[in-house]
Order: C-alpha cells, then sequence, then structure tokens
C-alpha cells in the first residue's frame, strides 16, 4: 500500500479505496464530523493516483469534497482555518514572523523546554526577516542594465521570481540564495512583484475553491506585467501555480489569463539545470567529502524528471548523493496536515527521518518548503547534528567557494 498514512494507521477507511467507497454511500449528501475527519486525514501526496487502476484524479475528488464540509472541520479545524487567513494575508504573516523574531531576540523563549513545538516553530525563522527585504524591490525609473533593478513599466520578457510564503517570510536566505543563483547564471535583473501572495495551495487542499481562486487572481495580475518565464524555489508552490487553468471554467475570462500564466512558470531544478553546468563544473568544486541526502517532495516526485532533474542538479556539484534503497517517502507535512493530524503526521515523519538518517549524510536537501520545514523540525526535535537547508542554499555554499 502506497499510502503514507495507511502506512503508519492501517485502517483501510483512510486509503484512497476507503475514501471513494465513502462518497459512493449516502453518508457523502449530509458529512458528519466523523465523515469529515476520514477525508481530513489525507495528505493529498498524489501517490495512490500513481497506482489507481482506474487512473482517478483522486486528490481532486478528496479537495472537492471538502469544499462541501463546515467551516472547521476535521481534527484542528480552527487551527488551520486561522493558518489559511494568514496565508491569504501577506501583512498579517509579515506581523506574526516578525513577533516571532522579537520573542527570540528578548529570549522570551528560554523557559520552554528545548524540544518544545513554540521553540522548534519559531527557530524555522531567519533572524534578518524583520529588518532584511528578501528580494528584489521594482524601482521605477532605473535604467533596464545588468545591474538596475527592473521598473513594473519595462519588464517585457523579463524573468519573474515567484517567492513563495517561505522563501519571503520565514525564511528569505531561501530568496536570497536564488538571487545569487541567477546572478552567477548572469540573470540579476529579476521581476519580483511586491504584490504577489500565497499560491493558495493550501486553501485549495482545504476545500477553500474560493479563496483559492482569489489568490490565483491576485498572482495572475501581479505577474502581468511581464511575459516572461517565472520561477519559484518551491516544488509545491511550483506544482500548484501550474494547476491555475483548472480553478476556473472555459467561459470564465479569467481561464485564458491562468493558462498563460501557467506556460510561463517553471519548476526550480528544471530551470537551472540547464543554466548551471559549466558554472558547477569548475575545477576544484567538487565535495566528495560531502554526502547529501535529498528528499523528494511528493508535488514533484511524481512529475516527469521530477526525480532526476534535482539529482542531477546536485551531482555537478561533485557532492555524494545518498539515495535510499528502498525509494523515497512522504514526509508527513502535507500542507494543514501537520496541524490536522500532528499524530501521524509524526509517525511518518519518523518513517521518513530513519530512511534520510540511515546514509550518515552530513547535509538533508529539498526544494519544498514545507518539507523543508518539516525536516528542520523534526530533526531538530530528534537532537540531530545534521544540517537542513533549502537545495537553494547548498547550491550557493559549494559555489561560493569557487567563484
Amino acid at each position: 500500500m502506497v499510502c503514507p498514512v495507511f502506512r503508519v494507521d492501517g485502517r483501510e477507511m483512510l486509503t484512497a479505496r476507503g475514501k471513494m467507497h465513502l462518497l459512493n454511500t449516502t453518508l457523502a449528501a449530509q458529512p458528519s464530523g466523523v465523515f469529515e475527519d476520514r477525508f481530513s486525514r489525507c495528505l493529498l501526496c498524489g501517490a495512490c493516483e500513481q497506482t489507481c487502476p482506474r487512473q482517478l484524479p483522486i486528490t481532486e475528488i478528496i479537495s472537492q469534497a471538502r469544499s462541501t464540509f463546515s467551516r472547521f472541520y476535521g481534527p484542528n479545524g480552527l487551527k488551520k482555518a486561522a493558518v489559511c487567513t494568514a496565508l491569504s494575508s501577506p501583512e498579517l504573516l509579515k506581523g506574526l514572523v516578525n513577533t516571532g523574531i522579537r520573542l527570540q531576540r528578548l529570549n522570551a523563549l528560554l523557559p520552554l523546554p528545548a524540544h518544545s513545538g513554540l521553540r522548534l516553530k519559531l527557530g524555522l525563522l531567519d533572524e534578518h526577516s524583520v529588518s532584511q527585504p528578501p528580494y528584489v524591490q521594482p524601482s521605477p525609473g532605473k535604467e533596464n542594465d545588468d545591474t538596475s533593478p527592473i521598473s513594473p513599466q519595462n519588464t517585457s520578457g523579463t524573468l519573474s521570481y515567484f517567492t513563495g510564503c517561505v522563501a519571503r517570510h520565514i525564511q528569505p536566505s531561501i530568496a536570497q540564495a536564488t538571487q545569487s543563483l541567477l546572478h552567477w547564471c548572469g540573470l540579476s535583473i529579476v521581476h519580483t512583484p511586491t504584490d504577489q501572495c500565497c499560491c493558495g495551495l493550501a486553501a485549495w487542499s482545504a476545500g477553500k475553491r474560493k479563496q483559492a481562486r482569489e489568490l490565483a487572481q491576485k498572482n495572475i495580475q501581479a505577474f502581468s506585467r511581464s511575459d516572461g518565464p517565472i520561477i519559484t524555489s518551491c516544488a509545491s508552490c511550483s506544482s500548484h501555480l501550474l494547476t491555475y487553468p483548472t480553478l476556473f471554467t472555459k467561459d470564465d475570462p479569467w481561464h485564458d489569463k491562468a493558462l498563460a500564466f501557467a506556460d510561463r512558470v517553471q519548476e526550480f531544478t528544471s530551470f537551472f539545470d540547464g543554466k548551471l553546468p559549466e558554472l558547477c563544473c569548475v575545477e576544484n568544486s567538487q565535495h566528495p567529502e560531502q554526502r547529501v541526502f535529498y528528499h523528494d517532495p511528493c508535488h514533484l516526485r511524481f512529475k516527469e524528471k521530477g526525480m532526476s532533474t534535482p539529482r542531477s542538479l546536485l551531482q555537478k556539484t561533485g557532492v555524494q548523493l545518498v539515495d535510499p534503497e528502498d525509494g523515497p517517502r512522504c514526509c508527513g507535512q502535507g500542507g494543514l496536515f501537520h496541524i490536522a493530524c500532528p499524530e501521524h503526521s509524526l509517525e511518518i515523519f519518523e518513517k521518513s527521518s530513519k530512511q534520510a538518517l540511515a546514509g550518515s549524510p552530513d547535509s538533508i536537501t529539498t526544494t519544498c518548503s514545507g518539507c523543508l520545514m518539516q525536516f528542520q523540525e523534526g530533526i531538530a526535535r530528534q537532537g540531530q547534528q545534521v544540517r537542513v537547508v533549502h537545495m537553494a542554499i547548498l547550491l550557493t555554499d559549494f559555489l561560493g567557494k569557487h567563484t
């Protein structure tokens, strides 16, 4: 059975097969709290879709089912709703992050146990989140050359960067590392609209279709000032951005705009694998002593070349990749799943982290923001002295020693 939840729980009703059966009963017409709970216990990882003999769009079906549920459905429903609200409001999210960093600076968390959930979560924040902008600010009136930021009025054909919530607010070092990689590629001029927002994956996963469409519309509008490629450093964000056309009916005016937007989106590792080869393979740039475990995000590993391209990019640095013999596993983060079902999330992560640590890596890396934070918090909770870092930062560290 490929379902991560079934692997730790063992109840048939929690598998995709069990959920599809429930949807075909009279219970689906007026879902009870128990019914909603069953559908909450799904990561929407997509593993079941890959083995489904009927090729059902299971993640879409489950998201659609959730759209009929009560406002605070499932376990920890209020917490999930609060997170969705924060993600949909950049100013609110920024305020929460800044408050967390100020608490760190005041040592207000010292009385808490070392492995307290609050301390571990606040430990994910970059110290400079409050004062240092995580991306290039468009500056009107500047000449569009190789050194100046571009003007929003002059961005035709320009590469754009979708930061995502984590790289924009929680760990801006990811955005800064991505900017450094672009600079090494000779692409230092980047259009990063300040009015972009959450990609909407969390809202879509929770069944909040209206909110997901509103967030998509905001991003489509924000990036309409340029017609060049759009890259993002988060695998889950890029996966969801590509699905924007499915959020609108074909007769909706936003459908064609969403199609044009999705055509511009490029996944992080695919983009840089084609841009960085001659820069990575410089003399003395090998790091054979560095053992790296790459965690495959579920939103990427089921795509074409979704597993091979990230490894190709890492291998160009000369590191020794540590791959598991039994193939990749879900980390258990699942967007809002780790909030709704923390016990299941922890059990799934324990299996995934055991697999990652088996090869004694020096570093664990990934390109999904959710997976990254799940590993950072989980490895810290276990007291393991293994660095967990986004691939953009890992690549920047290696390249920076030889440029």
